[in-house]
């Protein structure tokens, strides 16, 4: 049972990592439902794993995780400024 959870939550962090890498750059064309559902994604994952792991007793781990998530959230939705034009 806590294998299955253990493989299941590391699969879904993967997941939200490969969603946080696909949109970088794409991010700020997004409509606001889309950059919700993305941002709205990465927060529950990032502040459930934190939640966990506070609760579990490692309250210094628990820090690092919030603060992994804080970074990786502020990375995506701040402006990317690139050489190419948007249309």
């Amino acid at each position: 049972m806590v294998f299955g959870h253990v493989l299941f939550g590391t699969i879904a962090v993967i997941g939200v990592l490969l969603l946080e890498v696909g949109f970088y750059r794409e991010f700020n064309r997004l409509n606001m439902i889309q950059k919700l559902g993305i941002f709205l994604t990465i927060f529950g994952l990032v502040a459930t794993t934190a939640l966990g792991i506070f609760l579990a007793g490692s309250f210094l781990a628990g820090i690092v995780v919030a603060a992994l998530g804080v970074v990786l959230l502020g990375i995506l939705v701040r402006p990317v400024f690139s050489i190419e034009k948007t249309k």
